[in-house]
This record gives C-alpha cells, sequence and structure tokens, in this order.
C-alpha cells in the first residue's frame, strides 16, 4: 500500500494539476453555490401541509382564546355585581336601623303624650 504524499508549499517536485477549462469552472461554481446554499423550492404539498397545520392550530386555539375572554369579562360583571349587592345589604342594614328607631321614638312618645 502507497503512502500518499501530502501538499508541501515548499517542494517544487509537486506536480500541479492542469487548469480548468469554461465549463468545469461552471460546473465546480455551480457545487460550491449547491453545497453553501441549496436551491430548494418550497413544493405545493409542504405549503399545503403547513397550511393545513396552521388552519388546524387556530381552530384549536380560538376556541381556547375565546371562552377565556368570555370568562374575564363574565367574571368582572360578576364582581361588580357582588359589590352593588354587598353595597344594598349594608344599606338596608342602615335603613333597618333607622326604621327600628323611628319606631322606638314612635312608641315612646306615644306614651308620654
Amino acid at each position: 500500500m502507497a503512502q500518499e504524499k501530502l501538499f508541501d508549499p515548499y517542494d517544487d517536485s509537486y506536480t500541479y494539476a492542469q487548469p480548468l477549462d469554461e465549463s468545469d469552472k461552471e460546473e465546480l461554481l455551480f457545487e460550491v453555490r449547491e453545497a453553501i446554499a441549496p436551491t430548494s423550492r418550497l413544493q405545493r404539498t409542504t405549503l399545503l401541509v403547513a397550511l393545513l397545520t396552521l388552519v388546524l392550530l387556530a381552530s384549536i386555539v380560538m376556541p381556547k382564546i375565546f371562552l377565556r375572554n368570555a370568562l374575564y369579562y363574565d367574571s368582572r360583571d360578576v364582581v361588580k355585581l357582588e359589590h352593588e349587592y354587598d353595597t344594598l345589604q349594608q344599606e338596608n342594614e342602615r335603613l333597618q336601623e333607622m326604621v327600628e328607631t323611628m319606631r322606638y321614638k314612635n312608641q315612646i312618645e306615644d306614651t308620654l303624650f
């Protein structure tokens, strides 16, 4: 098995390859460009699969977003109504105390006069 001689830039006995003609240069340039950045076109099936995937994801995610927003706004309304209910209960208690006070005064005043 013969050992291949490595390139030595200081060795004058190294024989260089013949210069390339134009067609070889073009072919080499094409291969280099293809290796650096391969040119692949997007096929219809790939585009269709990507589009269907996006539609599927949107059909799954959109209802979830809609329901979350609906629940958020409904819960805001519920909290507002609970606050109004608490306020009305406090006002009712205050009015009942006022009625009791007025009844007591009325009963006391009727017995005095």
